[in-house]
């Protein structure tokens, strides 16, 4: 069973602040592992303190609200806030470190373009040593609409749906100008987006104004008077590209580029080709079927090819624990209603609750 939060606070500081309070053990466990991988990455002490300035600076430039919102969250959990923003960094600071991660999560959307229920499903593969610092935390603000986003604790936010027609799947990208400096966190970029956009055209303008440092894929969906629509934005530094769905409504994204010319300079596939093998796999399983529902999508998620192509991913027994993938949640959006179900663990304990066939 996952752990949802629901804020009752809509003021920024004190909203962190009440966060703060409520997990700061899970707030400082988060701080922990992140300076353990970044340490193992680097091979060395890395300093946080420098680099969580440095973010800082950037989401106050882009968000000023959630920078207000992570300085109170410090207050809560009585963390100085140069950690906080370290962690929402987590992946401008892995690419400032010359970290070539693994290839994580999938991403499929089905869309009708005369249905306003677009059907949305992602895994989010991350760190086995991570699997107990996330959590669903739904947002109130002040003008009554609300965004609810899966994350970790202390990262303001990841993959979500708000309450005005949008919702957002979150797919890591690595690009051979990634980590030059600290930009604007994508994990920030997704947040605010939520917070702030009430349709697509809104939220691209406000993507392509993030100056960015680290790459990631953040697929847009939008449900608006019976009508629905998707485009993944592949953020790098330049960036972005765009990517539609197929001509039947399918939009499907692991990790790697498919625009251009973004993807004459993508390191994954030479490293992990995976990314390859996980896209293809889901394209030959779920283009062209008419009524795809969510089990049906998890049921073509759930694969497992062992190091290669595996969609559904499990840590392996007979490796060391340490630096260990697994698929931690399985995340399917309602854009239509505002809301989401974060599953834990991967499409393979799910699929059949959803009536896949």
């Amino acid at each position: 069973m996952s752990i949802r939060f629901r804020s009752s606070c809509t003021e920024p500081q004190a909203r962190g602040q009440e966060f703060g309070q409520q997990y700061a053990a899970k707030i400082r466990g988060s701080v922990l592992c992140y300076q353990a991988l970044f340490d193992r990455v680097a091979g060395r002490e890395v300093d946080l303190l420098a680099l969580g300035a440095q973010a800082l600076d950037a989401i106050a430039a882009f968000a000023p609200p959630l920078h207000r919102e992570i300085l109170g969250m410090a207050e809560g959990a009585g963390l100085d806030a140069r950690l906080i923003g370290a962690i929402n960094a987590r992946t401008e600071i892995l690419a400032l470190l010359g970290a070539q991660l693994r290839g994580e999560c999938s991403t499929v959307v089905k869309i009708d373009p005369f249905s306003d229920a677009p059907v949305t499903v992602q895994t989010w593969d991350w760190y086995a040593d991570f699997a107990e610092q996330w959590l669903v935390w739904e947002i109130p603000h002040a003008d009554g609409s609300h965004t609810t986003t899966v994350t970790e604790f202390g990262i303001v936010g990841k993959a979500g749906v708000n309450s005005r027609g949008l919702g957002l799947h979150f797919n890591i990208l690595h690009h051979r100008h990634d980590g030059q400096r600290i930009g604007v966190p994508v994990h920030v970029a997704a947040r605010w987006l939520l917070d702030t956009q009430r349709d697509v055209n809104q939220a691209l303008q406000l993507l392509s104004a993030a100056n960015v440092s680290a790459s990631s894929s953040l697929t847009l969906v939008a449900s608006a008077d019976n009508a629905s629509t998707a485009v993944s934005v592949e953020l790098h530094p330049g960036g972005p590209g765009l990517v539609f769905p197929h001509e039947d409504g399918l939009l499907v994204h692991t990790n790697h580029f498919l625009s251009s010319p973004a993807c004459q300079f993508d390191t994954e596939p030479a490293q992990y080709p995976d990314t390859l093998v996980r896209y293809d796999q889901l394209l030959r399983r779920l283009r062209g079927r008419p009524g795809l529902r969510a089990g049906d999508i998890l049921a073509a998620m759930s694969s497992h090819l062992g190091s290669t192509g595996a969609v559904c991913c499990h840590p392996d027994s007979s490796l060391p624990e340490a630096g260990q993938y697994a698929t931690l949640a399985s995340i399917l959006l309602d854009v239509k209603n505002g809301t989401l179900q974060a599953l834990r663990g991967g499409p393979c304990r799910h699929a059949q609750l959803f009536g896949a066939v």
